[in-house]
């Protein structure tokens, strides 16, 4: 079985996409190849820009691949993740992967790229709902949580909920001040005592203390998280908006979510933004500050689609995105484990491990301690207080507590 999808990109600076090339995904009894291939208006426009400098780099060819079960690793960011799909299956029905995912986007993908099935129709994003509009937003969204059977659609358009955006949790792009900003819910498994929006945005908030680039976020109607999307320009009086080209780790990794032997690695990502950073020197400083970060606050869900590169200012470029998705893990702070290794030791969050690679970071020994030991200091001096001025009531903080407590010198036996 062969599918025919066509992709549309956002040229720097557009409001409307531009035809890009066409994508076609074959299956037979136990595998998947996906092929892709720039159309030739796209090659001969001044303007084009690659949608992966390295996988798919801008020529005439026909590219292919069997990973992520036969899908790009660009094309797969542009995919609704866990959350999206799950939106998708209710209100159409459950259908072979990728075609509806990719198709029954409403255009709020990550990154610069939407699909179509034709290649003279480009696909007509919606405009995001209104900040104002968050209340029946939530009650859409609440619907689409708890009901196992299909949504109907005329109630799903409603808040067109089937962001593009990963993870788990209720989640739909609104528009508040003349910016795009992503609309993160509670979910139904949520313990009131521990109330995410407001814990995520003092960790935010944490991180930029720490001297950390952070999404800027706030909460709203108490339990609503609002993050601003780093990947969008201000919107326009038609509510249009720039789109800025997004390649996560997993796809500078050239892996696939779906093998279930692949590691993810941050001395392997500050490898890749040699390769694909234009600031690779300075990123990989930064990487590393967030790795320490990571395990200091107990964020243990730093798995490859939580670190990314987003478009720079000079076409065709990328750097090292805004750090997003920082929530401690009170659960998993006797296991002081990463989602992606950190140093030889793999996984385990000890000083020695977290050292011990330094070098691949463009760092000395003795700098990377004092920036370990600089940022141990400033998390242990603002943890709290980030959390008391973000609205974490008393209980919430004390069953926070031990996510702060400082990553040992070395893992118990050493």
């Amino acid at each position: 079985m062969t599918s025919e999808i066509f992709v549309w990109a956002y040229l720097p600076g557009d409001v409307e996409p531009t035809l890009c090339g066409c994508f076609e995904r074959s299956t037979a009894a136990y595998s998947a190849i996906g092929k892709f291939a720039y159309d030739p208006s796209y090659l001969a426009n001044p303007s084009a820009i690659s949608i992966d400098p390295i996988a798919l780099p801008l020529r005439a060819q026909l590219f292919s691949t069997t990973l992520s079960k036969g899908v790009f690793g660009a094309l797969l960011d542009a995919m609704p993740d866990c959350w999206g799909r799950i939106v998708i299956d209710k209100v159409y029905g459950w259908q072979e992967f990728p075609r509806p995912y990719m198709l029954r986007t409403v255009g709020d993908a990550v990154g610069n790229l939407a699909f179509s099935s034709s290649s003279t129709e480009a696909p007509v994003p919606k405009r995001a709902i209104g900040a104002e509009d968050l209340g029946l937003a939530r009650s859409v969204l609440h619907d689409l949580d708890t009901l196992v059977k299909t949504v109907p659609l005329d109630l799903a358009e409603q808040v067109r909920a089937n962001t593009a955006l990963g993870g788990a949790r209720p989640k739909l792009t609104v528009e508040k001040d003349g910016r795009l900003w992503v609309a993160k819910f509670p979910a139904l498994h949520d313990d009131p005592s521990q109330p995410v929006a407001k814990v995520e945005a003092a960790m935010l908030d944490l991180a930029r203390r720490c001297g950390i680039n952070s999404a800027s976020a706030h909460v709203v109607r108490d339990d609503v998280l609002l993050v601003e999307r780093f990947d969008r320009g201000p919107v326009d009086g038609n509510g249009m908006a720039r789109r800025d080209a997004f390649l996560s780790a997993c796809t500078l990794f050239d892996c696939t979510g779906f093998r279930a032997d692949y590691s993810g690695s941050y001395v392997r990502l500050a490898s890749e933004l040699d390769r694909y950073s234009c600031q690779s020197a300075r990123d990989k400083v930064e990487l590393f500050r967030r790795m320490v970060f990571n395990a200091l606050i107990s964020n243990t869900d730093d798995h490859d689609r939580n670190h990314g590169l987003v478009a720079d200012d000079l076409p065709g470029s990328y750097r090292l995105s805004p750090a997003f998705d920082l929530v401690p893990q009170r659960l998993h702070t006797k296991e002081r484990g990463q989602a992606m290794e950190v140093g030889s030791s793999g996984y385990v969050a000890t000083k020695e491990n977290l050292l011990s690679e330094c070098e691949a970071f463009g760092l000395r020994r003795h700098d990377a301690e004092l920036i370990l030991g600089n940022l141990a200091e400033q998390v242990e001096a603002n943890w709290r207080e980030c959390l008391v001025v973000h609205g974490v009531a008393n209980e919430g903080i004390a069953m926070l507590e031990g996510c702060f407590s400082g990553v040992p010198d070395a893992a118990p036996g050493r």
